[in-house]
Formats: C-alpha cells, structure tokens, sequence
C-alpha cells in the first residue's frame, strides 16, 4: 500500500504495546483492521476500527508494537505515533509486575500515576533518588473508574492459569504504576519504590516514556496506561500468567472503549462511509437467488454507492430433495483462498458487508468462521416474501441456556451443543451422532417455531449468549477435542454463529446438517480451514 492510499489521521486512539502478545491480544478484538508500512518507518501499524454498540458511531484505531523493551523505545514509539498519526488519545496497554498483597496474578493495573523511578545523583552517601511523576489524564482515568467492570471479564478468552475452581476473576485496581528500566524479581526492590510512593500498586518498564512523549507535545494527546498482573516482581517470577494478563488487559481496555468514553473524532458512522462500496454475500443451494434479491430491503443509503454481490452458488451440487452430492466440494469452494469469497475481500477490504442466503447450514456456519467477529456484516433472512426484518429492535424471547458445566471437567469425550430456534433439536437426535457426551448444552428460544427471529438485533444478542457458551466450555471443559454443533434456525443466524467460533481459542467445532429427521453429514470447521478433509458422516 502506498503511503498516498493509507489514512492520515488523526485517529481516536492510538494503542501502543511492548511484546507480540500483548498487540495480538488487542488486534484480535478490533472489528476490522488493515496492516499498513511505510519505507520511511520501521514500525508496522494495525489500522482499524471498533464498533460502539448501540449506535452508529466507531472510534478510529491505530495498533503499534514498540521496536524493543524500556522508555526509550517507547519514547521513540510514540513520537513516531504521534507524528504520523495525530491521535486524540494514546493508551499504553500490557503485562506488569503487581505487588503482593494490593493486587492478584490476572487482575488489571490502571495508572493514576507514571512514578519513573530511575532518576537521582550518586553520593558519597550513596543515591539519592528524584523520581518523576506523570500524571495520566483525568477525563480518560475517570471514565474508567466510571466503567462498570464485568462484561470485559468474559471477553478474556484465555483459560485462567492455577486452579480453576478457586473461584477467583480479576479485579481492577487503580493507583501508581513505577517505571524503570528494568524488569523487576526482587521484593526489596519493591519495598524501596513503596518507601518513595505508598502508592504504587504495580511496576512496569514503558509508561513512563509514552507520558514524556506525550508531555512535550503543544497539543498533547490523552494518556492512559492499563496492565495485567503477569507476576508479582518477586523471586517467584514466571512467564506462566503473561498471556492471560495481556489477555486481561486487551479485554478491559477495549471493554472500556465500547462504552463510549470519549466522542468519537468522526460523530456518524454513516458520514465516514458516504461513497463507500457495499459487498453483498449471497449464498445459494437450497434455492436460486436473483443477485438484487435484497436490494429491496435496503433504504436510500445505496443511493450513489456501488454495490457489488459476490454469489456463494452451491447450486450445482444439489440433487433431489434438495440433497448436497458433494458437500467436501462446497467446504473446499468457500474455504478456498483463491476462491470467490476470500477474492471479493480482498478486492473490497473497506465495504460495507452484507450478507443473506439460503444454503445448508454447515456452509454458512463455515462462511461466518471464516470471516471472523472482526469484520461487522449487516445481516437479512428470508421472511415469507421478502429479506426485510419484520420488527426493528422490538421485544424478542430470550434463550434459555441449560447444562453448561459449573466446575472443571477433565474429560476427553466430545460436548454436544444443540440451538433450537425454528425447531426443537432434541437429544434423541443428537444422541444417535454422539451417544456419550461429556456435556451436553441446550440454548433454546421458548416454544421453537419458524420465524421467531424477526431482527437483527434479535440476531446479535443470540450470537452473543452463544459465544459465552463455548467460550465456557473451552476454559471448564480442560480436555475437549470437539464440540458438535446441532442447530435448527434461521441461515442469517448460523451464520452470525460462525463469526463467534473462534480457531485459536475454541476447541474445533463439527456442525451437523438435519434432512428429513436425521443429521446426515457435518463440516470440521478447523479442518475446512486448513483445507484438509473436512465432511463427517455417521
């Protein structure tokens, strides 16, 4: 990309990071983001968007991972960072050392304070230290004193290290965060740092060069600094909670950011995408589908805006009674990274998405996964004569969830998931594919009938309860290799799904295809991924 095709600036947020883990574990939980490098910059920048919930607005997001450990990468870092990008806000988030008895392993740090502790004069009498203190700023400091801290929790997707059943999850502290050049394993290291501030509760290596950086600007950026507590700085140090903490600490700050904060630079997100292209993804074997089908459920926002439909046709491999002949050969077509699918993306990486269709589920299942929860797709389903969503935010039945495990099972056996929305998916049924499961988990819309989903907000809050589900049992089912996935409902839904199953966190997930009162065949998702053999039959 030339540097005349990437975004100026400025962004709402810059978030800067010192390992890979910690800006993967942020990266992952934008809603889009583009890779951007430039000759003239070391520095690769994740430039991307995250979606404000309940409105049309988004914050502008720009990731960057510092060249190396300390305060003066991280000076460097963020000079450049501002530089190039103007940001309204730069957030220093990572792992930390916390200090016993104020915080736990896997809770969250958030500077009131940068105490740079390396500053002083060497004495006959030994040194004298001249610590330096940066304040973070108020307004970003308050708000998330303000936050209301628990649905960041559940978005950690990382197994919790130790005992899974001590009950414990991570707390968020507010207070110092000590900056120096070193990493600190020594607890008499701490008790000298607690002599100079009382009130440190954590101790780190680059927040103090971001507030520097941030301190000789005339028109400074907000700062803010959040950790997790990887170790407590003691001989006892390990890397055993890294990954959980940077984890931690991604899920609180962008928790934190979906409440809104601040305003965003850019107030409407309909503004930013006046012009832009629309990519619509239609997929088909059940039945043809005229390519401007949909249109008509769209209002006047297509008005001026190209629109290009990229077809998911299966059609051809449909036989009687609308059975797929080769459904390996549908998993290999969508999957494929030379494919349509991956093609259209590719070619239109800033459209607006869209997707409708009506195709057997395991397909459209396979078509979310690949696409990810990354990327925002505005959804439509078939209703009676037409794609337009009958209610528009009314009231909707919510799930009953039963069966999820309430404490760690160390089994190998498979977990059975079954989501009855058009229908009832019953044991009986699933029990034929998998006799002897080690969980067995039912999310069910009361009283199960065709056309109960009738929005697309109806959609979203079943895909979340649903991502909460799995996401329970990869952390409590500690052996599980599969989960099997017996769905009856509404295609724009299973496809919402999809985009919920995560391939790094989730144990592989098989979903099964219902014909005729039986469940025929299913796709491995992980294994389609990988473009290996990946249709299951009984």
């Amino acid at each position: 990309m030339s540097q005349e095709e990437t975004k100026k600036g400025p962004i709402d947020f810059a978030i800067v990071t010192a390992l890979r883990i910690e800006m993967e574990a942020v990266k992952l939980r934008l809603d889009s983001y583009e890779t951007i490098q430039e000759d003239s910059d070391p520095h690769s920048y994740y430039y991307g968007y995250l979606d404000i919930p309940d409105s049309v607005e988004r914050y502008s997001v720009v990731i960057v991972m510092s060249l190396g450990m300390g305060n003066d990468e991280a000076v460097a870092t963020a000079m450049r960072v501002i530089e190039r990008w103007h940001p309204v806000n730069i957030i220093m988030v990572g792992i930390g050392g916390g200090l016993s008895g104020k915080v736990e392993l896997g809770d969250v740090a958030v500077a009131e304070f940068c105490h740079y502790y390396e500053l002083g004069k060497l004495t006959s009498k030994g040194e004298r230290r001249r610590p330096q203190q940066f304040p973070t700023h108020r307004v970003l400091l308050g708000r998330a004193q303000a936050y209301d801290a628990t649905n960041w929790k559940k978005d950690i997707r990382i197994k919790r290290p130790g005992n899974m059943t001590d009950g414990l999850a991570p707390q968020v502290h507010f207070g110092t965060i000590a900056s120096g050049e070193k990493v600190i394993a020594d607890s008499k290291v701490l008790e000298n740092l607690l002599q100079e501030n009382d009130k440190i509760i954590a101790v780190a290596m680059e927040g103090a060069g971001i507030a520097r950086a941030v301190a000789h600007q005339d028109f400074a950026p907000r700062f803010l600094e959040i950790r997790g507590i990887s170790d407590l700085a003691d001989h006892n140090k390990n890397d055993d909670w890294q990954l959980y903490a940077a984890n931690a600490a991604a899920a609180f700050t962008i928790g934190l950011l979906r409440t809104r904060p601040i305003s965003p630079s850019v107030e409407e997100i309909s503004t930013s995408q006046a012009g832009k292209s629309v990519l619509i993804i239609c997929a088909k074997s059940l039945r043809s589908i005229g390519e401007r089908e949909v249109l008509e459920a769209f209002d006047d926002r297509l008005e001026s805006r190209k629109v290009e439909t990229v077809p998911l046709d299966y059609t051809d491999l449909v036989g009687p009674d609308d059975t797929l002949m080769d459904p390996q050969l549908a998993a290999q077509r969508t999957a494929n990274p030379q494919g349509l699918l991956f093609g259209a993306l590719a070619r239109f990486g800033e459209a607006e998405l869209v997707f409708h269709g009506l195709v057997h589920i395991p397909l459209v299942v396979l078509a979310g996964h690949l696409i990810t929860d990354r990327q925002h797709v505005k959804l439509f389903d078939f209703h009676t004569d037409n794609w337009a969503w009958p209610d528009k935010g009314d009231e909707f039945p919510l799930l009953d969830v039963e069966g999820l495990p309430k404490r760690t099972l160390r089994s190998t056996r498979d977990v059975v998931v079954r989501f009855s929305a058009s229908y009832r998916a019953t044991r009986k049924q699933t029990r034929s594919i998998v006799p002897n499961p080690s969980v067995e988990v039912d999310l069910t819309v009361p009283n199960p009938t065709r056309g109960v989903v009738r929005s697309e907000e109806q959609v979203r809050k079943y895909g979340k309860d649903f991502r909460k589900v799995i996401d329970v049992i990869s952390q409590q089912v500690t052996y599980c290799k599969r989960v099997h996935l017996f769905y009856a409902g509404p295609v724009a839904l299973a496809f919402h799904l999809g985009q919920q199953i995560s391939a790094t966190i989730h144990p592989p997930v098989i979903v099964w295809n219902f014909r005729r009162g039986n469940y025929e065949w299913a796709v491995d998702l992980s294994a389609a991924v990988r473009n290996e053999k990946c249709v299951i039959r009984p």
